[in-house]
């Protein structure tokens, strides 16, 4: 059995003595020339070098690239899903292309990781009426010892890859390993077969081709190579384990929860895998400076943190302090660092700042969830037979304790209620047209705003570090029947540069007042309630 540290090494090991140069990884984050929020993929830093453009580094690279997909954010627990993972890759970059690609992946698979070369399978590209059928490489595959019947033509939804509608893309072949109740597939059986007892394990695209934004599709000047093997799954193949959570990339994690909350992973074992999976990934993307917000990153940021808490809440029964939790978290993070530091430069040093930026998070979501959760539940017993929570209550929920919505859905899934998304949606559109109509309102009507903040100091803005604060109240207007406060400082944007302001919640004397907008005049942040 190999050790994940042991694979790691093996890889790097084999592409020093294949000649390619170490591609230092790039930052979860993408950077601004991409329209995603994270690098999802290994090759997603390298698309314009595989459309042609030359690399520094060469024509022969390689690295273990972490990636962040949350498209299945929900479906993380069961045994294939992560928020962050690592990526294993290799490039040509015009440089060797089929049959080095395919005599390669076989080579490292069985000599240096020793998988059994009969549990092995593959998948070639079937053709369609722009490209023909890769029957190359199914040659390539039988020379390198592949049966015929192991080797199985599938569409462009199975093996075609491209990073997006516009750029470069090419057939792969994609490498599957039986991990089926058998010890070995039968004779015959193949992907197109058994499919669910085979796990893919490796990619490799051939990009040789340019979709432009017609859709027309050309030949590259160059052949380009693009791999990726999931580290995760590997791992799992290698340490004979139900999932990747079992392996020894999460255990170390998965020790320190069941000691702290006595609870057995064997019968917790979705809550668990959640804590792990989300607080190894906030850790990472804390790290790399990310902070929990109401947009785009920060958003998921906020709610992988978020789940975090809830899991941990449920673990616990409830029993947990806010203390004990966090002595918790700090175990997790220093399990964390210890075994990955040396896989990630962003991690040192950040011990300190992800518990920093963790607790501020947690402790503003902690003082919402045990009151909007009781509220909730009322609205669930309150249901009739239908066992549909409404989108107006849903909203509610978001707009005034700060509930994710994906939240609110874990929560009603234990009672078997489902939510009226679609009214939900509705409801927040139809709060954010009248937000605009009140803000238009209140911006064109005619008010000389410097009246009321003649003498205030501009409010000092402290959202970048501060999810809450303790703020003293400077001014309290009325503007159009509402409530306007002014305070010396907070941790709520207003609406500049092209920004739209924050939402957020103010706590005062028994009190909750909804912020559904933030506006500013010489800088004094003006907080609109209700």
């Amino acid at each position: 059995m190999h050790s994940s540290q042991e694979i790691w090494n093996l890889w790097n090991t084999f592409w020093i003595e294949k000649n390619h140069i170490f591609l230092p990884p790039a930052s979860l984050i993408a950077d601004k020339s991409s329209t995603a929020l994270f690098n999802v993929a290994g090759m997603q830093p390298l698309i314009p070098y595989l459309s042609g453009q030359e690399h520094p580094l060469g024509t022969k690279l390689y690295n273990i690239q972490p990636c962040i997909r949350t498209n299945d954010l929900e479906d993380v627990g069961d045994d294939s899903h992560h928020t962050m993972f690592f990526m294993m890759g290799n490039w040509s970059l015009g440089d060797y292309f089929k049959k080095d690609a395919v005599a390669r992946s076989r080579e490292f698979l069985t000599q240096y990781l020793k998988l059994d070369p009969r549990k092995l399978a593959v998948t070639v590209y079937e053709g369609d009426t722009e490209v023909p059928a890769d029957d190359e490489t199914a040659n390539l595959w039988k020379s390198q010892g592949v049966p015929n019947h192991k080797i199985s033509y599938l569409t462009a939804d199975d093996n075609w890859r491209s990073p997006g509608p516009v750029g470069p893309c090419g057939p792969c072949t994609e490498i599957y390993y039986w991990i089926g109740e058998s010890e070995f597939p039968t004779q015959e059986d193949n992907v197109k077969k058994d499919d669910s007892q085979r796990l893919e394990i490796w990619n490799n695209v051939f990009m040789e081709y340019y979709r432009d934004e017609k859709g027309t599709l050309t030949k590259l000047a160059k052949q380009n190579v693009d791999t990726g093997m999931g580290f995760e799954r590997i791992c799992k193949v290698l340490q004979t384990t139900q999932s990747p959570y079992e392996t020894d990339l999460f255990s170390g994690i998965i020790r320190v929860l069941e000691d702290a909350t006595k609870k057995s992973y064997a019968y917790h074992k979705q809550a668990i895998r959640i804590v792990s999976d989300h607080m190894r990934s906030s850790s990472f993307l804390i790290a790399e400076g990310l902070i929990p917000s109401n947009e785009g990153r920060g958003y998921v940021l906020r709610r992988i943190i978020r789940r975090t808490y809830f899991q941990l809440y449920e673990l616990s029964e409830g029993t947990l302090s806010f203390e004990a939790m966090m002595h918790i978290i700090q175990q997790i993070i220093d399990t964390i660092i210890t075994q990955y530091s040396n896989r990630s430069p962003f991690l040192q040093n950040k011990n300190s700042l992800m518990r920093e930026v963790i607790e501020k998070e947690l402790k503003q979501f902690a003082k919402t969830l045990t009151q909007g959760q009781k509220i909730l539940e009322k609205y669930i017993l309150e249901l009739g037979t239908e066992k549909v929570l409404s989108g107006e209550k849903i909203f509610m929920l978001y707009d005034t304790f700060g509930f994710p919505v994906e939240l609110t859905e874990e929560i009603a899934n234990k009672h078997n209620v489902k939510l009226n998304k679609k009214g939900f949606n509705k409801t927040m559109e139809q709060a954010k047209e009248k937000s605009r109509a009140n803000t238009t309102k209140i911006n064109t009507k005619d008010i000389d705003r410097s009246v009321h903040t003649t003498g205030i100091k501009p409010t000092l803005f402290v959202g970048y570090t501060d999810f809450e604060s303790e703020s003293t109240c400077l001014k309290t207007l009325e503007f159009e029947g509402y409530k306007v406060l002014i305070f010396d400082k907070s941790p709520l944007y207003a609406t500049m540069g092209g920004q739209l302001h924050d939402i957020g919640t103010i706590e005062d004397n028994g009190m909750i007042y909804t912020v559904f907008d933030v506006q500013q005049y010489n800088g004094v942040f003006l907080h609109f309630v209700r």
